[in-house]
């Protein structure tokens, strides 16, 4: 799929025209190698730097070809999506924008309908503004996930813990170190973006990649403390798990030394040779009687050395 919007500051009004024009900005979605052959050839792009932009495993990072900056991202797709994130190519210069990606560009309505004005001949800007997009994606990805935590947690409370609520954990934090392994890169493209030395920033637009910055570090810092709390809680049900099962094995092993009183005097006594009272009418009650004793004191002991 492709579309191009236009607006320029006498018409601020974002349009979807049908041919690329000076100062547009060109969206491709899923794009075929053909196309993007054709592209390269029409605009003097770089095929290779272009077929990078689809690529599913590329990492953030900036390139410079000639007069064209090709800025590669990633953002956040849906939580029923099994892919985490996606890649997104932001190419500036040419006269034009162009951002290509693989798979549909969930922040794509949010930058053209978003509250704010798009001038897509302020082409700076506009790179900015869909930077901010993708950020604000994974503030709303990363909340999610902090309540999938909590609520995960909520869930351990039970007595019985189920072996679907650690790896739902897991999958969680799958999902955070996916997200950090953009964050953290992504951090060194604005810190290149804010230098200057790629595109030409005004005072408006220095501020806005500085708010992006911020937010890229308030993001990662965000996502590795959810880390953090996974951890800990797993490790404290860890804790917990493997202290209730040693109480299951002590008190076990309490129960069987206790039988055992009764099993060895019960025992002796089945023995087909003469022993004390063994002709007394009431041996049956005096052997329990003993050996309830005997049992009772060593109960008492376990219970006071709290060994159950």
């Amino acid at each position: 799929m492709t579309r191009i919007f236009y607006s320029s500051a006498k018409a601020p009004k974002l349009q979807e025209i049908p041919t690329l024009v000076d100062g547009a900005w060109l969206h491709m979605e899923a794009p075929t190698e053909a196309e993007l052959e054709l592209l390269a050839e029409q605009q003097g792009l770089d095929i290779d730097l272009l077929m990078d932009g689809v690529d599913p495993n590329e990492s953030p990072r900036i390139e410079r070809d000639g007069d064209a900056v090709y800025i590669f991202t990633r953002f956040c797709l849906p939580e029923a999506e099994k892919m985490t994130t996606a890649p997104l190519l932001i190419m500036y210069g040419k006269g034009i924008i162009l951002t290509i990606c693989q798979a549909p560009f969930t922040n794509l309505e949010q930058v053209i309908s978003g509250p704010d004005e798009i001038i897509t001949s302020k082409r700076a800007q506009l790179v900015l503004e869909i930077l901010n997009a993708v950020n604000s994606g994974y503030k709303r990805r990363i909340n999610s996930v902090s309540r999938r935590i909590w609520q995960t947690r909520a869930q351990l409370d039970k007595a019985q813990i189920a072996n679907e609520d650690f790896i739902a954990f897991i999958d969680i934090e799958e999902d955070l170190n996916d997200f950090l392994l953009v964050l953290e890169p992504m951090a060194a493209v604005l810190n290149s973006l804010m230098n200057g030395r790629f595109m030409r920033l005004y005072e408006e637009d220095k501020d806005l990649i500085e708010d992006l910055s911020l937010g890229n570090k308030e993001l990662t810092q965000l996502a590795q403390s959810r880390l953090s709390t996974l951890r800990n809680i797993r490790e404290a049900y860890s804790t917990i798990t493997a202290n209730n099962l040693n109480k299951v094995f002590k008190l076990m092993t309490s129960i069987t030394i206790l039988m055992g009183i009764f099993t060895l005097i019960t025992g002796v006594y089945s023995m087909n040779i003469n022993l004390p009272a063994a002709h007394n009418p009431n041996a049956f009650w005096i052997i329990l009687g003993i050996t309830t004793v005997f049992i009772g004191f060593a109960a008492n002991f376990f219970k006071r050395n709290r060994w159950f």
